[in-house]
């Protein structure tokens, strides 16, 4: 592991977290009244573990970006179809970044990370109904 490539992997992970509360912001808006609560409760997770990456850089004497002031999302959102659609996006974004992490980081930083790419994983697969192979990688493989 080095650190500066470990550190790159946490930066992004971390503006991947603040995308993805920005994208439930966006999204949020167009969901039914059953899935605001689930959105609500995915944002929460993704506010609480940006804290958890800046410790996690602290460790390295470093900071996460700042969050932007918006963010580009995968795809308009119209209604509640395409809401699910971005917010499945954004998680299995936010696991690819996880996995970039797993892959620079040792023990015990690699099982936390691990911990938060099945986390991104197991809500890309609710908001899409079906569970994709290889989690954070599909889309770099291809599949």
């Amino acid at each position: 592991m080095t650190d500066a490539r470990l550190v790159r992997a946490l930066i992004a992970a971390a503006a991947a977290e603040n995308a993805a509360a920005y994208g439930y912001s966006v999204a949020g808006a167009r969901l039914t009244s059953s899935d605001k609560g689930v959105a609500r409760t995915a944002y929460d997770a993704h506010r609480a573990q940006t804290l958890v990456i800046t410790q996690w850089l602290a460790e390295f004497s470093a900071t996460p970006d700042p969050d932007a002031p918006v963010y580009q999302l995968p795809s308009p959102v119209t209604d509640a179809s395409s809401a699910r659609a971005v917010l499945a996006s954004i998680e299995e974004s936010t696991a690819a970044a996880y996995a970039d992490v797993v892959a620079a980081a040792d023990a015990p930083l690699r099982r936390d990370a691990a911990l938060a790419l099945q986390l991104a994983a197991v809500r890309a697969a609710m908001w899409r109904d079906r569970a994709a192979p290889f989690p954070g990688l599909a889309g770099r493989l291809g599949l």
